[in-house]
C-alpha cells in the first residue's frame, strides 16, 4: 500500500496531539439518516430474486448474503437458487456473516458476541464482547474482532463516547492483543486532516467497519508499510481508510478525507491496489447523494478505476455496503439499503442483479450488509463432503 502521507501538517498534529478538543471534535463525523423504505427507489420495491443475468459475462461463483434482522445466511448460485444455508436462532439477529475456507460460518451479533458455526449450523465457538461490523481470522487460528467501549470522553470533562477497539482472541477466548483508537488518534492526524463535525453529534468514533489482514502483494515490495500481516481498517465517521503496523500498533498510512464519504470495506487486490466502497454520505453535512466503487493505487494515492450508476443516484446506499473483485475481473457489489446486489464488468456493464426476497412484516425489503463470493469448486466440494456423512 502506500506512502507516508503528504498531509502531515504540524499544526494539525499539534491540535489533535494536544489530545483535547481536537479529537473530540473530530470524534463525531457521524449523523447519517437511517435508511427507510422511502430510500428504496420505486423501481426496486416489488422486485425479488435475479432480475438481470448475462451468464456468458458473469463470474461463475456462488454468492453469500444474510438479511438484516435474521439469523440465517444463504449461499446462492447465479440463478438465485439456494445451494446452502446456515441458521442459528437464539433471538439475536446477525450483523455480519462470512464463510471460512473450511465451510464454517462466522457471524457477529452486534454488541453481544461473535460466534462460529460448522457447515451443519452447530456452534463451534463463541466469544461474548461488544463485537460489531467485522473480524479477521489469523493464520495462527486467533481472531481479530472490531469491538467498542462506552466511556467518559477522554478529551473533555463532559459527555461520554463509544470508542472502537481491536481485540485479538485465542480459540479459548484469551485476549492476547488490544488496540485502542484513542491512543492512536494523533498518528491518524499525521496522515489526514481530522474532521470537525458539529459539536452536538459526538458519540461513536471512528466507527471502524472493516478490518483486513494485508496479504503478500506487490505493494509491500515497494513500500514496507503495506507488508503482509499489517492491518487495513476503515473509519466511516472520519472518511478514512488506514493501515496499522501489526508490531507497533501505530497507524502508518491513511487516506480518504475529501475523496471518501462514509466508506466501507477497503480490500487489497492482487495488483496491490485497494477496492473501496465509497457510500457518498457521512454524518456531517456532506452528502454526495450517490455511491461509487473506486480502485485506488495506494502508492500514488490515485484513483485508477471507478464505477457509478447512470444516472449516479440509481446506486446509493447511505450506510453499509460491500465490494468484491471477482476472478474474471468483474466486481460484485452490495447496495445495502434497498437490499440489492449486482455484478458489473470493468467497463461498468451490469451483468447480474439480485434483489433480496426477504421482507419485513410490513412488506418492506430487508437490507443487506455485505455479499461475498466463493468459488463453485470449494462450495460444491463442501456440499458433497457433507452429503456423504
Amino acid at each position: 500500500m502506500n506512502r507516508p502521507s503528504k498531509r502531515e501538517s504540524a499544526a494539525r498534529v499539534r491540535n489533535i496531539g494536544a489530545l483535547g478538543v481536537g479529537l473530540l471534535i473530530l470524534v463525531c463525523n457521524m449523523f447519517c439518516k437511517a435508511a427507510t423504505t422511502d430510500d428504496i427507489p420505486p423501481r426496486a420495491k416489488k422486485r425479488a430474486g435475479v432480475t438481470i443475468l448475462k451468464r456468458d459475462k458473469c463470474d461463475d461463483s456462488y454468492r453469500l448474503y444474510s438479511s438484516r434482522g435474521t439469523e440465517v445466511a444463504h449461499i446462492i448460485d447465479l440463478d438465485g437458487r439456494e445451494v446452502h444455508k446456515w441458521s442459528y436462532p437464539q433471538g439475536h439477529t446477525w450483523h455480519l456473516a462470512e464463510m471460512l475456507p473450511n465451510g464454517h460460518l462466522v457471524a457477529i451479533i452486534k454488541d453481544v458476541m461473535i460466534l462460529e458455526l460448522d457447515w451443519d449450523s452447530k456452534l463451534i465457538w463463541k466469544a461474548k464482547l461488544r463485537a460489531h461490523h467485522d473480524f479477521a481470522r489469523l493464520s495462527n487460528g486467533n481472531t481479530v474482532v472490531v469491538s467498542r467501549r462506552p466511556m467518559p470522553n477522554p478529551w473533555s470533562n463532559s459527555g461520554r463516547l463509544t470508542l472502537d477497539t481491536l481485540v485479538e482472541l485465542t480459540p479459548d477466548n484469551k485476549v492476547v492483543w488490544e488496540w485502542k483508537v484513542e491512543e492512536h488518534a494523533k498518528e491518524v492526524a499525521q496522515h489526514v486532516p481530522l474532521q470537525m463535525p458539529p459539536s452536538k453529534l459526538f458519540s461513536d468514533w471512528p466507527h471502524i467497519n472493516t478490518i483486513e489482514v494485508l496479504p503478500e502483494g506487490p505493494a509491500a515490495g515497494k513500500d514496507p508499510r503495506f507488508k503482509a500481516g499489517n492491518l487495513l481498517f476503515c473509519g466511516r465517521h472520519i472518511d478514512t481508510i488506514g493501515v496499522i503496523d501489526r508490531k507497533t500498533g501505530k497507524v502508518i498510512w491513511a487516506w480518504g478525507p475529501g475523496e471518501l464519504f462514509g466508506p466501507h470495506m477497503p480490500t487489497m487486490l492482487p495488483s496491490g491496489h485497494l477496492l473501496i466502497y465509497d457510500n457518498g454520505s457521512n454524518r456531517s453535512t456532506k452528502v454526495r447523494g450517490y455511491t461509487r466503487i473506486i480502485e485506488l493505487d495506494p502508492l500514488a494515492e490515485k484513483i485508477v478505476w471507478e464505477y457509478k450508476a447512470k444516472p449516479p443516484k440509481h446506486f446509493f446506499s447511505r450506510a453499509r455496503g460491500s465490494n468484491v473483485r471477482l476472478p474474471n475481473g468483474n466486481t460484485l457489489v452490495a447496495e445495502s439499503d434497498p437490499g440489492r446486489f449486482f455484478e458489473v464488468t470493468p467497463q461498468g456493464e451490469m451483468v447480474w442483479e439480485f434483489y433480496n426476497p426477504d421482507l419485513h412484516k410490513n412488506g418492506s425489503r430487508m437490507a443487506l450488509y455485505r455479499t461475498l463470493s466463493y468459488a463453485r469448486e470449494l462450495v460444491d466440494r463442501l456440499v458433497e463432503k457433507h452429503k456423504k456423512k
